[in-house]
């Protein structure tokens, strides 16, 4: 996984789940760690950037407003829409740098947000199984959590790296 880079805006930096180093702890490897920082935001994007990014995808999974029926209360009034999933954690796996593209399977973990009624789009909306998607659409909640496997491109352009495609990945 990658350490340490600096979150485009702190206040809504994802969590990342922990992960066990087998580095020993201790005043060297923090120094070597913040000294390869700099090295590593040029040759690829930042472990926090990449966690942005999953968040925005999660968060760009919404529902649609469809006709709302006296039998769902819950349902959205008129063009409100509302975030589907609750964004847990990112795992960050394998990386595959090739000069001005990058490639990052990621595995995102998140849950439903109550059910509302609505159809579900954008976002993750294909990784969503159709069973879910029906279940979410008559205002029921899918239980527990989920996880999506997801590749992210990300190509280098003159301010910087920026994610270009978001597609199914393999179990990371």
């Amino acid at each position: 996984m990658l350490k340490n880079a600096t979150p485009r805006q702190e206040s809504a930096a994802p969590k990342q789940k922990p992960t066990n180093n087998s580095q020993s702890e201790g005043s060297s490897t923090a120094e070597a760690e913040s000294a390869g920082a700099s090295e590593e935001s040029e040759s690829q994007p930042g472990e926090a950037e990449i966690g942005e990014d999953c968040l925005a995808f999660v968060r760009s999974t919404r529902t649609v407003p469809g006709k709302r029926g006296n039998d769902c209360p819950q349902c959205p009034a008129g063009g409100e829409t509302r975030d589907v999933l609750r964004f847990g954690y990112v795992h960050v796996g394998r990386v595959s740098p090739s000069g001005l593209m990058c490639e990052f399977d990621v595995t995102i973990h998140a849950t439903f947000n109550p059910g509302t009624g609505g159809a579900i789009a954008g976002g993750l909306t294909a990784w969503i199984s159709p069973e879910q998607r029906a279940q979410y659409l008559r205002g029921q909640t899918p239980h527990g959590e989920q996880v999506y496997h997801v590749k992210i491109t990300y190509r280098r352009t003159a301010k910087g790296w920026r994610a270009v495609e978001f597609d199914r990945g393999n179990g990371v």
